[in-house]
């Protein structure tokens, strides 16, 4: 390790500015060694003795489980889960919508638990922290090969049912309001506005279709206000709804769903944004499971209406490419509403 790297690892055992540095951050944001000083701190700091740690999983913030005694006479053993949100990826804004959802979450009969928040405040300058209650199972995502049709089946409906009770509820109000959570359309409005003006320019820079469908994105996408419903309220979704938010555990055979998980990214939006991280991650595009998860949550009728196009547009209009299994699976696809009718039939 580089002389440089060193000076920042022992530094950092004291101070948390070696992560805001981009690349130390994304070597080390996982670091239990390096996280151990700061975790202790938090841990003292709400009336918890901590004895071993481990990272959670990888995402974007540093997030550990951990093995704690409460102090007081029974000392009784326990795990809890800490996270940080610092300058990198705009953090704040992160620890602001996730603390702020956390405390509104526990107050909402939804069909499935969100894990409650134990406690929260600022370490240092610039860096929060969340304790939440530890959920004892594991992400759908490794235990992916375990399930079965039947688990599927369950599951699906129940994904449904839980973005349909949870847009139900609307947009929460908080006296300090993040922006993400706005009660309005506008903001969600005025994001796609941006994401359609410069779609183009992004998806050729990262090269995640081939130029025939590139040469097309302008014409296939329908202005903003044809793929978006906005005569309804604006609601909320959580809008990262992958296989590694969504925990649950194995038990007598089949799989038994516990909590979702990380609300870091939720804001006001709709069904066509919320669907796409589940399809393209959860059920691994699968059409059939699209249906079954879409007739659950009972998709009104303006969606209904040519709903591959609206859908794949969407997917254009996020943040991120299109996932690389898509051409790899869909190399043979001429045109963009071919490639929405093969991914998003329904």
């Amino acid at each position: 390790m580089g002389g440089g790297i060193l000076n920042k690892r022992m530094d950092a055992d004291s101070k948390l500015c070696s992560f805001t540095d981009r690349d130390f951050y994304t070597a080390h944001f996982m670091d239990a060694v390096l996280w151990k000083p700061f975790v202790q701190r938090v841990c003292r700091t709400h009336g918890y003795e901590s004895s071993k740690l481990w990272p959670g999983l990888a995402g974007t913030y540093p997030t550990f489980i951990v093995e704690v005694k409460a102090y007081g006479v029974h000392r009784s053993t326990c795990k809890i889960v800490v996270k940080f949100f610092g300058p990198p990826f705009n953090g704040t804004q992160a620890y602001e919508v996730e603390r702020n959802l956390g405390y509104w979450l526990e107050q909402q009969p939804l069909p499935v638990h969100s894990p409650a928040i134990l406690a929260g405040g600022l370490l240092e300058p610039d860096w929060w922290y969340l304790v939440f209650e530890h959920i004892p199972g594991t992400s759908i995502g490794k235990a992916r090969q375990q399930l079965s049709e039947s688990d599927w089946g369950d599951l699906l409906p129940q994904v449904g049912e839980f973005m349909r009770s949870l847009h139900a509820k609307g947009t929460p109000r908080f006296p300090d309001q993040p922006e993400m959570l706005s009660p309005t359309w506008d903001r969600y409005a005025g994001f796609l506005s941006h994401q359609r003006l410069h779609c183009l320019v992004s998806h050729q820079a990262w090269k995640d279709l081939p130029q025939h469908l590139l040469d097309q994105i302008e014409s296939f996408i329908p202005p903003v206000e044809q793929i978006v419903d906005f005569s309804i309220p604006p609601h909320l979704i959580h809008a990262d709804l992958t296989a590694d938010h969504l925990l649950g555990k194995i038990m007598d055979g089949r799989w038994q769903t516990m909590a979702i998980i990380d609300w870091g990214d939720a804001m006001t939006g709709d069904i066509l944004y919320e669907i796409i991280a589940p399809h393209f991650d959860l059920w691994r595009g699968n059409p059939r499971w699209l249906t079954a998860c879409l007739d659950a949550y009972q998709l009104p009728d303006f969606y209904r209406q040519d709903f591959p196009r609206k859908a794949l547009s969407m997917a254009l209009l996020q943040l991120y490419p299109l996932p690389a299994w898509i051409i790899q699976s869909h190399s043979d696809t001429r045109t963009l509403p071919e490639l929405a009718q093969s991914l998003f039939a329904y």
